[in-house]
């Protein structure tokens, strides 16, 4: 499976927002792990990437619940993590969204935009 990283849309962002994420699923297996500190380094309609110290093993398929705030917008995403790559200490993972994310990923970047245009 490829992971799109040429969606029409992806923001980077140049302070990472602050995210919170437990492991969910482990291959078929349903799980729950306490909460991690992680930041939201870029986001599309389709996914985003983590960055976090936690390093998270990925010899099985592995589904996040991420929460985060863009605009006091909170947001609650499940993902499939795709890949990882460690990065001065940290661990980036790329997720791929379960759920159809698109609108509301769209109206909080742009309530995020014109917030920083202020």
């Amino acid at each position: 499976m490829r992971y799109r990283r040429q969606e029409t849309l992806r923001y980077t962002f140049g302070d990472p927002r602050p995210a919170n994420f437990k492991i969910t699923k482990i291959d078929s297996r349903t799980v729950s792990t306490s909460m991690g500190k992680a930041e939201v380094l870029d986001i599309s309609p389709g996914g985003m990437k983590l960055s976090t110290e936690v390093n998270v093993p990925l010899t099985m398929k592995v589904q996040l619940l991420v929460q985060t705030t863009i605009a006091d917008i909170p947001l609650t995403f499940t993902a499939d993590v795709m890949w990882s790559k460690e990065v001065d200490g940290f661990y980036h993972y790329g997720l791929q969204f379960i759920e159809d994310q698109g609108e509301t990923v769209i109206h909080a970047l742009k309530k995020y935009r014109k917030q920083e245009s202020e």
